[in-house]
C-alpha cells in the first residue's frame, strides 16, 4: 500500500542514500527525480483543469466531479512532492537542519498523499457509476444523480477517507528524539505510547479501501466499455435522422469515453499499487521490515512514481478527446476567438 510504501519509502531511501546503497539510490531516482517532474507537470496541468472547468460552470454533475478529481490530483502532486523535499534534504547531510525531514515529511507529506490517491480512486469509481447509470437508466438518472446529490458524494468521499488518516495521527506525534544517523536531537516523529491501540488500523483501512476500489473500477469501467459499444450499435442502427437526439447521443458518448479513459489511465497506474498492496497482505516477509524489505522499498518507489504519472496527465487526455475542455482552454490562453469557440461549439 501507498501508505506503508510512500512514507517509508521516504524515510529508507533516505537513510540509505548517504550509505551509497545501489538500491536506495535506485529509489532515490524513482522517487524524488523522475516523480518531481511529473509532480511539477501535474500542478500546472491540474491547475489549469481546475481554471477550464470552473469556466465551463458546474451546471453538469460530469463537470463536478471531473473539479473534484483535479482538486485531489493537485493535493497529490503537491504532497508528494513536499515527501519528496524531504530525500533533498537528507543529501545535503546539513547539521543546520533541525528536523529528520524523512519524518516530518512523512507525517506531513507522504501520509495524506496516501489518503488523497485513495480520494481520486473513489471519485473515479463514482464516475463510472454515474456514466453506466446513464447509459442504463437515460431517462430517469437526472432525477437519481442531481449537481446537489453528487456534491454530497463527492464530499462525502472526502470526509471518509480523511477519517482514516486519524488512526495513524493519534498514533505518531512530532517531538524532539535522538537520531543515530546524524548523532543529535533532532525534531522527528516518535510513537504516541499511550495510543498504542491504534497501531497499523490506518494501513489496514487504506489496504482494504485501495483494493476494493481498484476491483470496483475495473468492474465498472468493463460495463461503461460494454453499454458504449451497445450505444454505438443502437445509434448506427437506428433510422431517426433528427438533429437532436444525434446530438445528446454525441454528447453522451463523449462524457462516458472521457470518463473511460480516466478510468482507464487510473486502472494502469494503480495496478502496481494493487500488487504492493495484495502482496503484503500474502507474502510473508514482504513488509518494509521484513525479509524482503528492500524488494518492498524498491516495488515502492514506482507506486511513488505511478501515482505521480497518473496525476499528472488528465490535461492531455481531456485536450485530445473533449472538445469542449480544448476549444475553452484555447479560448482561455487566446489562442482561437472567442466567436470562434462558440460557432465550432457542438457539446
Amino acid at each position: 500500500m501507498t501508505y506503508m510504501a510512500m512514507n517509508e519509502t521516504f524515510l529508507e531511501v533516505s537513510s540509505h542514500s548517504t550509505e551509497a546503497s545501489c538500491s536506495s539510490w535506485f529509489r532515490l531516482i524513482n522517487v524524488t527525480m523522475l516523480s518531481t517532474l511529473f509532480n511539477i507537470l501535474g500542478i500546472v496541468s491540474n491547475i489549469i483543469n481546475i481554471a477550464v472547468f470552473s469556466k465551463q460552470g458546474m451546471k453538469s454533475t460530469v463537470n463536478i466531479s471531473l473539479t473534484a478529481l483535479s482538486v485531489s490530483d493537485l493535493m497529490n502532486v503537491i504532497l508528494t512532492e513536499w515527501a519528496c523535499i524531504g530525500s533533498y534534504l537528507l543529501l545535503l547531510n546539513s547539521q543546520d537542519v533541525i528536523i529528520l525531514p524523512n519524518e516530518i515529511n512523512y507525517l506531513t507529506g507522504a501520509f495524506p498523499h496516501v489518503c488523497v490517491t485513495r480520494i481520486t480512486a473513489w471519485i473515479t469509481v463514482y464516475m463510472t457509476a454515474e456514466r453506466c447509470l446513464c447509459i442504463a437508466l437515460p431517462f430517469k438518472v437526472k432525477r437519481l444523480i442531481t449537481q446537489k446529490r453528487t456534491v454530497l458524494a463527492i464530499a462525502t468521499i472526502y470526509l471518509l477517507n480523511i477519517l482514516l488518516m486519524v488512526p495513524e495521527l493519534l498514533y505518531y506525534k512530532i517531538d524532539w528524539k535522538f537520531s543515530p544517523l546524524f548523532n543529535t536531537t533532532r525534531v522527528g516523529i516518535v510513537v504516541n505510547k499511550s495510543n498504542s491501540q491504534y497501531q497499523g488500523i490506518s494501513f489496514l483501512l487504506y489496504t482494504l479501501v485501495l483494493i476494493i476500489s481498484f476491483i470496483l473500477v475495473i468492474i465498472l469501467t468493463l460495463i461503461l466499455i460494454f453499454q458504449l459499444k451497445k450505444m454505438s450499435k443502437w445509434r448506427s442502427g437506428s433510422q431517426n435522422t433528427d438533429e437532436q437526439p444525434r446530438r445528446l447521443f454525441l454528447k453522451d458518448r463523449v462524457a462516458v469515453r472521457t470518463v473511460l479513459i480516466v478510468a482507464c489511465v487510473l486502472i494502469i497506474t494503480f495496478f502496481p499499487n494493487f500488487v504492493l498492496c495484495w502482496l503484503s497482505f500474502i507474502l510473508p516477509g514482504f513488509s518494509i521490515n521484513g525479509q524482503f524489505s528492500d524488494h518492498y522499498l524498491d516495488f515502492a518507489s514506482f507506486v511513488a512514481l505511478f501515482d505521480s504519472i497518473n496525476a499528472s496527465t488528465s490535461a492531455f487526455v481531456y485536450y485530445n478527446i473533449n472538445s469542449t475542455y480544448r476549444k475553452t482552454l484555447q479560448e482561455m490562453f487566446f489562442l482561437i476567438p472567442k466567436k470562434c469557440v462558440e460557432s465550432q461549439s457542438s457539446i
